[in-house]
C-alpha cells in the first residue's frame, strides 16, 4: 500500500499527542540517515537537513501534504524510541482498531532496503508494508472518528516548509481530486486523504469526500503506477458509481416498533426513536430492508416489557437493518439506537394495584 503506510503512521502520532507523550512544537533534530533519505531525489523528498530541528507539526504535516518519507522517518523517533519500536506501536495500533490483514516493516511505505543506513536487520531488503483494502478503509473511518482534525492538512493543495533559515520548499498536494484539481467529481467535495506509489503497490488512493451530506470513503490500490491519473479516475468511477447506481433510501419504524409496552409505569406503552435511518442501496434493489428493534436485556420484564421509570432520550435498545448487502465495511450489521421519546414514572405498589 505504500505511502498510505503513514495513515496507520499518523495515527501513532495523534495518540501520542492525545496522551501528551509527544506535542506539535516539540522540536526534532534530524539524524545523517534520516537525511539520507529526505533528500534522496528518487523518493518523496523534502530535503530535511541534518543538524536542523524541525516541529513535530511541520513533520506530520510535511508526511501527509508532501508524503516526505524523511518526516515519516523522524517521526518515528521523535519520542525517543527506536525505529523498530514504532513499528511495533504501528503493529500494536493495526490490532486494537480491528485490522486484519497488516504486514508493518515501516512507517514509510518504503521497501525495507530503500531506507538505507535505516534498513532494519532480519527484513528482507524488498518486504513492504501490506495491507487490505477493507482495512484500509476502517483504518481511515477510524482516523477520521478520533482525529478529524487531520482534514485541515490533507486538504490543503499545498504547503510552505522551511527546511533550512532562508530555505522554503513549496510542496504540492499530490492529491489531484481536491477543489481546483483536474480529476474532480461533480457535486462532491473532496478534503484528502492519501496517495502511495510503488512498484509491488502499484498506485494508490485513500479519498474522504462529502456526498449529499455524507462522509464517504474509497480506496484504491493497485492502479497503474505508469499512468499518473489512474487511481484518480477509478476513485472518480466509484463516486460515479455512487450517484448513478445507488439510491438512498429512507427507512421509518413501523407503528408497532415505534411504541413499546411499559410495566409499572403511569403510561402503559413509551413512544421510541433512532437516528434518521437512511441506507445506500443498489438502483437495481427493489427489495425493501427490513428493520428489528432490540431491547436491553437489563431493562425488561419476564413478559418483555420495559420496566419504569423511563427518562426521555433514555438509550433503551438498538436497530438493526437487514437487506442484500447491507452490512459495515467490518462485516457488522447496521445498527443504529433506540432511545426513548417520553418520561415514565414508576408507580407505587398500591398505584400499580389499581391503575
Amino acid at each position: 500500500m505504500a505511502s498510505v503506510s503513514k495513515l496507520l503512521a499518523a495515527c501513532v502520532i495523534e495518540d501520542e499527542i492525545a496522551s501528551h507523550q509527544l506535542h506539535w512544537q516539540q522540536k526534532v533534530k534530524i539524524n545523517k540517515a534520516v537525511a539520507a533519505v529526505s533528500c534522496d531525489p528518487n523518493y518523496s523528498a523534502i530535503g530535511l537537513q541534518a543538524g536542523q530541528s524541525y516541529t513535530v507539526r511541520d513533520l506530520f504535516d510535511a508526511m501527509l501534504v508532501k508524503s516526505a518519507d524523511g518526516a515519516a522517518l523522524a517521526l518515528s523517533t521523535a519520542n525517543g524510541g527506536t525505529i523498530k519500536q514504532f513499528n511495533a506501536k504501528m503493529a500494536k495500533k493495526a490490532r486494537q482498531i480491528g485490522l486484519k490483514d497488516v504486514k508493518v516493516v515501516n512507517a514509510v511505505g518504503l521497501r525495507n532496503g530503500d531506507l538505507k543506513q535505516l534498513r532494519q536487520p532480519k527484513i528482507g531488503k524488498n518486504a513492504e508494508n501490506a495491507m487490505s483494502a477493507r482495512d484500509v478503509v476502517i483504518l481511515t473511518r477510524y482516523l477520521l472518528k478520533h482525529y478529524p482534525s487531520i482534514l485541515h492538512v490533507t486538504s490543503r493543495p499545498q504547503q510552505n516548509f522551511t527546511i533550512a533559515s532562508g530555505q522554503v520548499v513549496t510542496a504540492d498536494n499530490s492529491n489531484q481530486m481536491l477543489p481546483g484539481k483536474p480529476y474532480v467529481v461533480p457535486n462532491v467535495v473532496i478534503y484528502g486523504l492519501k496517495t502511495g506509489t510503488s512498484d509491488q503497490a502499484g498506485a494508490c488512493f485513500v479519498s474522504t469526500g462529502t456526498y449529499q451530506g455524507r462522509r464517504l470513503i474509497t480506496v484504491v490500490l493497485g492502479a497503474n503506477r505508469n499512468d499518473p491519473g489512474d487511481r484518480f479516475v477509478q476513485t472518480q468511477r466509484l463516486y460515479q458509481y455512487l450517484q448513478t447506481g445507488v439510491r438512498l433510501k429512507t427507512l421509518t419504524l413501523s407503528h408497532g416498533q415505534a411504541v413499546k409496552q411499559v410495566a409499572k409505569g403511569n403510561k402503559r406503552q413509551v413512544t421510541v426513536k433512532t437516528a434518521p435511518l437512511a441506507v445506500w442501496q443498489p438502483v437495481k434493489e427493489h427489495q425493501t430492508p427490513t428493520l428489528h428493534t432490540h431491547y436491553r436485556a437489563s431493562l425488561l420484564d419476564r413478559r418483555g416489557r420495559v420496566v419504569a421509570p423511563i427518562k426521555k432520550g433514555q438509550l433503551l435498545g438498538s436497530v438493526t437493518i437487514n437487506g442484500k448487502a447491507l452490512q459495515t465495511v467490518d462485516h457488522q450489521p447496521l445498527t443504529f439506537t433506540l432511545s426513548s421519546q417520553q418520561n415514565v414514572k414508576r408507580l407505587g405498589f398500591w398505584q400499580r394495584l389499581f391503575n
